[in-house]
């Protein structure tokens, strides 16, 4: 009898308990933040019948994984949550607004596997619902923000654009409004492929070789808006809609805003503002979104406006990995002080300062090895010396120096 070989699927994971509790750390992190911005949990079907995605996956059927049941009807294992959110919220006409939604949700998409990509993943959506306002797609970033913050991320890059502006200068340079989706959905693969691939591409949707000559130098346009307004002649209302999002991320102290014309975003149904954060050239992009404002009108009697961000759970996780990211600031370490190492613990928790303790009395090299890998600034150990003489003993794991201080005056050098 041949031997029988029991493979994961290609593109899926198998996460133990160790990877399990990281995972479920920085889930409740993220969560944490929603809910900080007034986000309610939402939760959607893992299959969907195809035709919720309609047109909006145009040009990307290979990526959906699509079957019939044995109803013959075709069903698809979601690609994005979006489309279930927006089929809920045409369903529920009577649900009051503004709606400020997430949800943690499974989805898979038939990608080449590789690091932060994976054909089985989570994403992590917030939109909010029934606001025309800048001022939603404002706290949709802020939040965005707030989550790199939570999160331990130190640079990052929000790149921000806009459908309607790209609409208006792709018209300028001769593209054709029905080109225009197309167009988008190629200028959105400029961080994955060559430009000489992308001007092949635009060629042979029927662009001439002097719209792509003027689309791809517009592509390079980064930086201030105030470049944008400079070099091209921009419509008042577009033009005061961007500034008005710009004054109100001021005002949230959201910095790091890059504006980029490169940034397009390839899915058909964003209609204004679109975003995404790349965190560095070896993750890139680690979330996107943007302003939908008919979607939801396509499975309604109404259009209802609506904005909204997924984080790629996966790469967010990775990067953190990669960077030793952590929020712990200080990791007490009890030599058979067990119960003083918990009190200092609680005390410096209750002064607002993020402590961790080791619950499981490893030795001390090991626990230097596990403040090391995540990152953890400071670790504080607690013998019996220490607690004759009250006090405690903090090492920088940077430079290696230990002092022999208060639990006092530990806390007055981690608060500064």
């Amino acid at each position: 009898m041949a031997e029988v070989k029991f493979e994961r699927v290609r593109g899926t994971r198998d996460f133990l308990p160790d990877e399990m509790i990281s995972r479920q750390e920085v889930q409740d992190k993220i969560r944490k933040v929603f809910e900080r911005f007034g986000f309610l949990p939402w939760e959607g079907p893992s299959i969907e019948y195809s035709e919720l995605l309609g047109a909006k996956w145009a040009g990307e059927e290979k990526l959906v994984y699509k079957f019939k049941d044995l109803g013959d009807r075709e069903i698809v294992l979601k690609p994005e949550s979006t489309p279930s959110l927006a089929r809920i919220i045409a369903s529920n006409p009577n649900l009051g607004k503004p709606l400020k939604l997430y949800t943690f949700s499974k989805v898979w998409r038939y990608d080449r596997p590789q690091k932060g990509r994976y054909r089985e993943f989570y994403q992590c959506d917030f939109d909010i619902i029934g606001v025309n306002d800048m001022l939603a797609d404002a706290e949709v970033i802020a939040c965005a923000d707030s989550v790199m913050k939570e999160l331990g991320f130190k640079k990052y890059t929000i790149r921000l654009n806009s459908r309607k502006l790209m609409n208006q200068l792709m018209s300028d340079v001769g593209v054709s409004k029905d080109k225009f989706t197309e167009a988008l959905r190629i200028i959105d693969k400029l961080d994955k492929e060559s430009e000489a691939n992308i001007e092949s591409e635009l060629g042979k949707i029927g662009l001439s070789e002097e719209s792509i000559g003027e689309l791809m130098d517009l592509m390079k346009t980064k930086g201030e808006f105030a470049k944008v307004k400079k070099t091209f002649t921009v419509d008042k209302e577009i033009v005061e809609e961007i500034e008005t999002l710009l004054t109100y991320l001021k005002s949230y102290g959201v910095e790091s805003i890059k504006f980029d014309l490169s940034l397009a975003r390839g899915l058909e149904y964003y209609t204004g503002t679109i975003f995404e954060i790349n965190a560095g050239d070896d993750i890139g992009s680690v979330g996107g979104g943007g302003r939908y404002d008919n979607l939801i009108g396509m499975y309604g009697s109404q259009n209802v406006p609506a904005v909204g961000f997924a984080f790629g759970f996966e790469r967010v996780t990775e990067l953190i990995k990669s960077q030793k990211l952590t929020n712990t600031q200080v990791y007490v370490i009890p030599i058979k002080e067990n119960e003083q190492g918990i009190k200092t613990t609680q005390l410096f928790r209750a002064a607002g300062i993020n402590a961790d303790l080791d619950i499981l009395q490893r030795g001390v090299g090991k626990n230097l090895d596990f403040a090391n890998k995540q990152g953890i600034a400071y670790v504080c150990f607690i013998g019996s010396d220490e607690v004759k003489a009250k006090k405690v003993k903090l090492r920088d794991m940077k430079t290696g120096k230990e002092k022999l201080l208060t639990v006092a005056e530990v806390i007055k050098l981690l608060s500064g």
